[in-house]
Formats: C-alpha cells, structure tokens, sequence
C-alpha cells in the first residue's frame, strides 16, 4: 500500500493564495482559527487543506467586518451547527428504520 503524502505550504505561500498579510495569518493563529503543524518552528507549515479554513476565516472577517477573535467564535458555531445536522440526520434515519 503506498503511503499518502502530506502536502503542506508554507506560510508566504498561504498569505499569497488568500491575499492576507504575514501579520494576520500570526493574528488568526493566535485565535486558534488554524494551527502550524510546529509553532515553534521558524518557518511556519500548513496542511494544504487549512488554507480552505484561512480563506473562509477571511471572507468572514471581510464580509461581516468582525474582529479575529469573532471570526474564531463564529467558524466555532458554524462547526458545532454542521455536527449537529449531522448527527440529526442520523437520528432520523435511526428513527425511519424504527417505524419501519
């Protein structure tokens, strides 16, 4: 079985796809919105897949003009909001095949 190869960027490369300076990517870890794979490390790495999470934390703070630590509390909400769908439609189902 081959082995998955993790793809990462590192932080210029992140702050050039989402068009957000070295400063804010530092601001939306600070807030914990996305983690480095090693904090300590001099050059920041990032799973590819977090820049998805880095652009939608930017369009948040763009489109609802909220500070970083509003940003975090609100992709926070939209996680919790999408499990609980998640788990509903679960539910649902369990219930379906009950009254079946």
């Amino acid at each position: 079985m081959a082995s998955q190869m993790d793809v990462t960027v590192c932080t210029a490369e992140l702050c050039q796809r989402v068009a957000i300076t070295e400063q804010e990517l530092v601001e939306i870890v600070s807030h914990g919105i996305v983690r480095p794979q090693d904090v300590q490390a001099d050059e920041w790495q990032f799973d590819e897949v977090l820049v998805v999470q880095v652009a939608r934390a930017v369009r948040l703070r763009r489109d609802l003009e909220i500070d970083w630590g509003g940003v975090a509390l609100a992709l926070e909400l939209l996680e919790e909001v999408h499990g609980l769908r998640e788990e509903n439609a679960a539910l649902r189902r369990r219930l379906e095949r009950l009254a079946e």
